[in-house]
């Protein structure tokens, strides 16, 4: 938890102004949480947050890549990352969340931890399908190699054994 201290923004003696932020995301920052497949990133965050006397408004600006493992042939590549976020903090009794992007703080809190919600943010922005993207003549930039090996084994070889079936087919 140490590493994610940087993420815990004090507010309660902020002004009620637009204050600015900034982070630099890499693979520490993935390393903190469990079960995450990102290894390396370089992601910059620049965040907004306008404090107002009932809320928190958060404007995340979110851009960078993050490495990937490719699903066709197995080797990482950068992937590219861009987007941007909003996160409203209302003040109220207890914890609650009413949205995606609207959640209840407790009026005694001081601070906010935005870590979660960056790295939902960046693992979301994520296909569920990462595949090396083409080059600017349409080739793929998988690993060749791969893909020769992998075209050569989904070619089915024939089977014999239903050749005598074939026979039995017979036209109306």
């Amino acid at each position: 938890m140490g590493y994610l201290k940087q993420y815990i923004l004090p507010f309660s003696g902020l002004s009620l102004e637009k204050h600015l932020y900034h982070f630099d995301i890499d693979g520490n920052f993935f390393a903190e949480f469990d079960y995450t497949e990102i290894e390396q990133a370089s992601i910059n965050v620049d965040l907004i947050l306008d404090r107002q006397e009932r809320m928190l408004i958060l404007d995340f600006a979110i851009k960078g890549s993050v490495n990937v493992m490719c699903d066709r042939c197995l080797d990482n590549f950068d992937f590219a990352i861009e987007k941007q976020e909003r996160l409203i903090v209302k003040f109220g009794e207890v914890w609650s969340e009413e949205a995606d992007d609207i959640i209840i703080i407790p009026e005694t809190e001081h601070q906010i931890d935005i870590s979660s919600n960056l790295y939902e943010y960046i693992i979301l922005m994520l296909p569920i399908k990462k595949i090396h993207p083409e080059d600017e003549n349409g080739n793929t930039m998988c690993n060749l190699e791969i893909i020769k090996k992998l075209n050569e084994l989904s070619k089915p070889e024939p089977d014999s054994r239903w050749d005598s079936l074939k026979g039995l087919i017979t036209e109306n």
